[in-house]
């Protein structure tokens, strides 16, 4: 079983996307739900999540500088971006960062289940 940290400012995404997808029966579970990237990298020890998935725009410490301290620190934990914002600097600074995937809000159910199984299978 893979380990999941969920990273969102709202509330309701992210207790949505924690209780509301089946992640066990794909292969995860949710080792921690955090508000934002300074409560993320707090909780990096001891939750020790194989991936995160993170919005971009958050208060105090956003995704993208939540995705440049995993790739300098913890290069090996995927990020996934989860955002409202198509954004070409958003994108470009996920794809200097190594980012595993860009997606936008609203996704569907299908699409979170096809990409997080190819992860597992990677």
């Amino acid at each position: 079983m893979y380990k999941l940290m969920i990273v969102d400012d709202e509330m309701s995404i992210r207790n949505g996307m924690a209780n509301g997808i089946p992640w066990e029966s794909w292969g995860y579970q949710v080792c921690s739900v955090c508000e934002n990237g300074r409560e993320a990298i707090e909780q990096l020890d001891r939750a020790k999540p194989d991936v995160v998935l993170s919005d971009i725009r958050m208060p105090e410490v956003d995704g993208l500088e939540l995705m440049q301290y995993l790739r300098k620190n913890n290069p090996e934990i995927k990020v996934i971006i989860l955002s409202g914002y198509s954004d070409f600097e958003y994108l470009n600074m996920s794809i200097k960062n190594q980012v595993t995937d860009y997606l936008l809000k609203p996704t569907d159910l299908d699409e979170f289940e096809k990409l997080f199984r190819r992860l597992r299978a990677q």
